[in-house]
C-alpha cells in the first residue's frame, strides 16, 4: 500500500487551493479515498500495510474536516503559507468586533427574557451567518492578495462564530424544552 502523507490537503482531493470550493466535490473525493485506504480493505494485509491505512484514514478524515469548514479551510491555508497561529496567544484586538461579540452573546444570553424568544434567536443566528459571510469574503480578498496579516485576523474573528452559533442553538433547544 502506498499513500503520499507530504500532500496538502487540496491535493489529496485533487482540488484547487482555494478558498472557494465545491463541497460536493470534496465530500465525493472523501468517499473515494476512504473506500480505497479504509483499514476494513487491508484486514489479511501485512502489518505495514494495516499501519498505513489507518494512519492514510486519519490523515484523510482530518483533511476532510479541516477543509470542510471555512474558519478551518482559512487557517490553514495561511499556514501553506507560511502564517503561524499560536492558540495560546493569538486573539483579535479589534475593540469594536469582541464589543459586538460580547453585545451578541449578552442578548442570546438573556432571549429567554423577551416576549418572542426563538424569533430573536432566529435573528441573531441570520445576523452572525451574515457577518460570518462578510468575513469569508475579507478573507477570500486579503488571501487572494498576499496580505497574510490581514486574512489572519479574519481568521481569529471568523473562530468567534463556531461558538456563537452553538451558542445560540443551546438556547435555543433550552427555550424549546421549557415550552413543552
Amino acid at each position: 500500500m502506498e499513500f503520499d502523507f507530504s500532500c496538502h490537503y487540496f491535493e489529496l482531493f485533487g482540488l484547487e487551493k482555494s478558498f472557494q470550493l465545491d463541497s460536493a466535490q470534496l465530500a465525493s473525493q472523501y468517499q473515494q479515498l476512504q473506500s480505497r485506504y479504509h483499514p476494513d480493505r487491508y484486514v489479511d494485509s501485512d502489518e505495514k500495510d494495516k499501519r498505513l491505512a489507518m494512519q492514510a484514514t486519519t490523515f484523510i478524515n482530518e483533511a476532510y474536516k479541516t477543509l470542510s469548514d471555512q474558519q478551518s479551510r482559512a487557517r490553514y491555508m495561511l499556514e501553506l503559507e507560511g502564517v503561524a497561529f499560536d492558540v495560546e496567544q493569538d486573539t483579535t484586538q479589534d475593540m469594536d468586533f469582541l464589543m459586538a461579540q460580547m453585545q451578541l452573546r449578552q442578548q442570546i444570553d438573556e432571549a429567554d427574557q423577551q416576549q418572542n424568544p426563538l424569533d430573536l434567536l432566529d435573528e441573531l443566528s441570520s445576523q452572525a451567518k451574515r457577518e460570518k459571510q462578510a468575513l469569508a469574503e475579507s478573507f477570500q480578498k486579503h488571501y487572494l492578495n498576499k496580505q497574510w496579516q490581514q486574512a489572519k485576523q479574519v481568521v481569529l474573528k471568523l473562530q468567534f462564530f463556531a461558538r456563537l452559533q452553538q451558542q445560540i442553538s443551546q438556547k435555543q433547544e433550552t427555550i424549546e424544552e421549557e415550552l413543552m
